[in-house]
């Protein structure tokens, strides 16, 4: 019995120094390797963001996010990432942080708002008129899918109202397009360019300008008939229109 005892006793023991041993050389490793406690990284990484150095914030959240993945806040920490990369304008980053974030944590309840700010990452870096939109237009694509899948999400007003100024953004896009074509007189990619503002766009702003321009187009290419259909939408449903002469 005394010696089953102290087989056992020896046994914890021996565990113990193993286990001793091996939080030491972690923590001696983490020593030289200069990597902090978790805790210290969020604290720090917080207060940095909450004095404006998002330059240190975002270091602090990804030297927490890499080397401490298993930690209770590295979860908010990979969201704050994206947080404070936006609140520095760096809209590339900002994207691909909250894009992250979805993708590894589908299920939490913060997803719509990584994806409201997703989208607004890809609105922030839209283009001029007259030049390619494609990140305006996945941002009206995460936008969407945002209202799809979470439609009591708390700021889907503000959503829809974004969605809606990314539309008319969009089919100025288009229609400047079908101007450029129309200024250089070609008059049949000026009226393909305008029938998409049409199928595209309509009820926005833009449609009464478009009806007048396609009219002018068709009577170039010599077409009165259909010049003539345009030109009655456009009176009809715009009456008080500067383009109705």
């Amino acid at each position: 019995m005394k010696n089953s005892r102290l087989l056992v006793l020896i046994l914890l023991l021996t565990a113990a120094v193993s286990m001793l041993s091996f939080f030491l050389t972690a923590c001696g490793k983490n020593v030289k390797n200069n990597i902090l406690p978790p805790g210290f990284y969020y604290k720090k990484a917080l207060n940095e963001a909450h004095n404006r150095n998002y330059v240190g914030a975002a270091k602090d959240f990804k030297n927490l996010i890499e080397n401490y993945p298993a930690y209770r806040n590295t979860v908010k920490a990979e969201l704050k990432l994206g947080d404070v990369y936006y609140l520095n304008g760096k809209y590339i980053e900002a994207q691909g942080a909250y894009s992250d974030f979805i993708t590894l944590h589908p299920r939490s309840k913060y997803v719509p708002l990584a994806m409201f700010y997703e989208a607004m990452s890809f609105y922030k870096r839209k283009e001029a008129v007259g030049r390619t939109q494609s990140s305006l237009r996945k941002a009206k694509i995460v936008f969407e899918k945002l209202i799809s899948n979470y439609p009591y999400f708390e700021h889907s007003k503000k959503v829809m109202e974004y969605i809606k100024k990314i539309n008319i953004y969009l089919s100025e896009n288009t229609f400047f397009t079908g101007l450029y074509y129309y200024n250089a007189s070609r008059w049949k990619p000026a009226i393909y360019m305008f029938k998409i503002v049409l199928k595209q766009y309509p009820g926005l702003p833009v449609i009464p300008k478009t009806l007048h321009y396609l009219a002018i187009c068709y009577k170039n290419v010599k077409d009165k008939k259909v010049a003539n259909h345009y030109l009655r939408l456009l009176k009809e449903k715009y009456p008080h229109s500067k383009y109705v002469g």
